[in-house]
C-alpha cells in the first residue's frame, strides 16, 4: 500500500464545551477514511519503572572487526554520528562469531579466510568506543572451551578499554552448544561449569572485570533462571536473546509475522523481570531483532520492522529491561539498523524506530496507559512515561495496514503544548523514505528533528490521528 499521510488534530476539553485550540502550524487536511476511535486514560501521577538512560544498544558481530577493519573504527565519522544520535547506549560485540574467532594476540594467523582477533583489531574497538562515548559489553569465545586464550583476550581486552568495558561475557547462545560444538548430551550443568572455569582465571588477572551472561537463545527461561539462581554474585547484568520469528528461510514468514503481536514475549520479558528482580540484578536484550537467520529481505527491512522495533522497545522498558541491542552489521544482514553497502553508510527502517524511542522515551518514568474497552481485532500499541521536566510523553503505534486510529487522551494534568513527532515512511512495506519528526538522516550522518506539528491548547485531553503503518511520539507539556 501505498499512499499520502494525512493528519487530524483535534483538541477537546473533559467533560466540558470545546474550546477552540491555539495552532503554531496550519492544522492538517483530514483524512477521507473514517478513523477507529480509541479511548486511551493516562495517570500522570503514577510513575513506575525509569527507562534507562543507556538502554539503545546496537549488536555486532566479533567477525567484524577482523573482516571488516574500517567498520567500527574512529575514522568511520558517519557511524560515529548515526551513533551519537541515538545518545547514550552500550555497544555489544559478540554474535555466532564470537564462538568461531580464536585469540590471536599478536598473531593474526595464516588463515585469511578465518583471521584471528588481534591486539590491533582490540585497539581499533577502544578507540571507536571512546569516539561514541558507548561502553562495550565483549563476548569471549567459549566454544573452543580455551581459558588459557580467554584470559589472555580479557586481559587485554579490560586494559584497551578501561572504563568502557561495560562486562564480559563468556559464550554466545551457549543453550544451543548442544547443536555444534559439543555432544547432544550437553546440558546446562556443563556450561556452568565452563563458565565458572573462566570466570576464576579472569578474575584472577583481571580481578576488576564485570560479567554478564548467560547470553542464551529466546525464551529459555530455564538456563536463565538457573544461572541466575547459581551465579548472581558473580554478575553485573543478566542478558538473553529475543527474535520475534525464525528462520528467515522459513517461505511462510511474511510482513505479518513483524506487524502482530508474539503472545509468548510478554511471558518471557515478565519472567525474566522476575528472575532478575529477586537478585536486585538489571537484565539486557543483548541481541536482538525481528526474524531470526539475518533478516528476511521484504520484512525485515521494510518500515514494518520500524514499527515492531519501537513498540518491542517499550515493551522491554515496560518489564523493567535496561536496554536492547539490536544485532546488524553489513548488508548481509537485512534487519541491520545501520546497513555498509559499497562504502556508504545508510539508516535503516529500525534506527529510525530508535530515535523515536530515544525521543519519546529515554529517561522517563512509566505511567499506566488504559485502553478503554479495547477491540482486540484493531493492531495498534500505546505506550506512556512522565519526564525529568514534568512533560508527558506518548507513543501511539499503528501497525494495521489498512485502518487509522483516532486517539482521545484524557490526561490527569491540564496541557497547556502539545507537540507531535511522527514516524513515518510511503508504504508499511517500504525500505527507503521512513521518516521522523519530518527529517531524514543525512549522507553525513547528521540527523536535526522538525517537528511541524505544535500547537497551544489549557485542556485535559486531546485527540490524536494516526494513520495506518505509522507511529506518532507525542509530547505534552
Amino acid at each position: 500500500m501505498n499512499r499520502p499521510w494525512f493528519v487530524a488534530i483535534v483538541l477537546a476539553v473533559s467533560f466540558c464545551a470545546c474550546k477552540k485550540a491555539t495552532f503554531d502550524t496550519d492544522p492538517p487536511v483530514q483524512h477521507n477514511q473514517p478513523a477507529i476511535p480509541v479511548t486511551i486514560i493516562l495517570d500522570q501521577n503514577l510513575p513506575g519503572y525509569t527507562i534507562h538512560h543507556q538502554f539503545e544498544g546496537l549488536s555486532y558481530e566479533t567477525a567484524l572487526l577482523t573482516e571488516s577493519p574500517g567498520y567500527l573504527n574512529e575514522n568511520n565519522t558517519v557511524l560515529i554520528q548515526l551513533i551519537k544520535n541515538l545518545g547514550k547506549g552500550v555497544l555489544r560485540i559478540g554474535g555466532n562469531s564470537s564462538d568461531e574467532i580464536d585469540w590471536g594476540g599478536d598473531d593474526p594467523g595464516t588463515d585469511t579466510l578465518k583471521r584471528k582477533l588481534t591486539k590491533a583489531d582490540i585497539d581499533r574497538l577502544a578507540a571507536f568506543s571512546k569516539a561514541i562515548k558507548w561502553p562495550v559489553l565483549f563476548g569471549l569465545n567459549l566454544a573452543n572451551n580455551n581459558a588459557a586464550q580467554a584470559v589472555d583476550e580479557a586481559h587485554y581486552v579490560h586494559n584497551a578499554l578501561q572504563n568502557n568495558l561495560y562486562a564480559l561475557q563468556s559464550g554466545n547462545e551457549p543453550d544451543v552448544f548442544c547443536f555444534g560444538p559439543r555432544p547432544r548430551t550437553y546440558k546446562y550443568q556443563d556450561y556452568q561449569r565452563e563458565w565458572n572455569k573462566y570466570y576464576t582465571v579472569i578474575k584472577r588477572m583481571v580481578p576488576g572485570a564485570n560479567f554478564a551472561g548467560p547470553d542464551i537463545d529466546p525464551f529459555n527461561t530455564q538456563w536463565f533462571s538457573e544461572f541466575t539462581r547459581d551465579e548472581h554474585q558473580k554478575v553485573n547484568l543478566l542478558d538473553s536473546h529475543y527474535y520475534n520469528y525464525g528462520p528467515a528461510s522459513d517461505p511462510a514468514i511474511n510482513i505479518n509475522n513483524v506487524l502482530r503481536p508474539n503472545k509468548n514475549m510478554g511471558e518471557f520479558l515478565r519472567g525474566m523481570d522476575k528472575i532478575a528482580s529477586a537478585h536486585n540484578l538489571p537484565f539486557r536484550i543483548s541481541e536482538a531483532n525481528s526474524i531470526w537467520g539475518r533478516g528476511k529481505p521484504g520484512v525485515s527491512n521494510t518500515f514494518a520492522s520500524a514499527l515492531w522495533a519501537l513498540d518491542f522497545m517499550w515493551s522491554v522498558a515496560e518489564n523493567n529491561g535496561q536496554g536492547v541491542n539490536f544485532h546488524g552489521g553489513g548488508i548481509r544482514f537485512v534487519y541491520t539498523p545501520i546497513n555498509i553497502d559499497n562504502g556508504i553508510t545508510t539508516a535503516r527502517p529500525v534506527y529510525y524506530a530508535m530515535l523515536a524511542f530515544k525521543y519519546g522515551a529515554i529517561g522517563g518514568k512509566i505511567i499506566p496507559a488504559r485502553i478503554v474497552g479495547r477491540d482486540e481485532s484493531n493492531n495498534y500499541s500505546v505506550h506512556a512515561c512522565v519526564n525529568a521536566d514534568n512533560s508527558t510523553s506518548l507513543t501511539l503505534i499503528n501497525k494495521e495496514i489498512g485502518k487509522d486510529f483516532s486517539f482521545t487522551v484524557q490526561l490527569s494534568k491540564t496541557a497547556s503544548i502539545i507537540k507531535i513527532a511522527r514516524l513515518n515512511a510511503p508504504s508499511i512495506t517500504a525500505l527507503n523514505g521512513v521518516t521522523f519528526a519530518g527529517s531524514t538522516v543525512n549522507t553525513d550522518g547528521v540527523f536535526t528533528p522538525a517537528i511541524t506539528e505544535q500547537y497551544r491548547t489549557d485542556q485535559k485531553s486531546l485527540v490524536v490521528t494516526v494513520p495506518a503503518g505509522s507511529a506518532a511520539v507525542v509530547v505534552i507539556k
